[in-house]
């Protein structure tokens, strides 16, 4: 609940897009070329786990979602804000 709370601080300060890097490389939103984003993250279900009612054991993936287009990058690694 804690990731809620600072997202919404940030939203209130204005700062809601930043630069990121993953694996060294600073991120580039491979549909306009924009370089500032919003993060976020989703559940990478899987049909087994679902079955047996284990969504919750399901890895995570970090989204970055482009300010400028609102493309979403999916990263199985925790962007660096930079």
């Amino acid at each position: 609940m804690g990731g809620f709370f600072e997202e919404l601080k940030r939203g209130y300060k204005g700062d809601d897009s930043q630069h990121y890097r993953v694996a060294g490389i600073q991120v580039t939103c491979s549909h306009c070329g924009g370089q500032e984003f919003d993060t976020g993250s989703a559940l990478l279900n899987t049909t087994g786990m679902t079955l047996l009612g284990l969504d919750w054991a399901n890895r995570d993936a970090s989204l970055l979602i482009c300010a400028k287009c609102g493309h979403v990058e999916w990263f199985l690694a925790e962007p660096e804000r930079i």
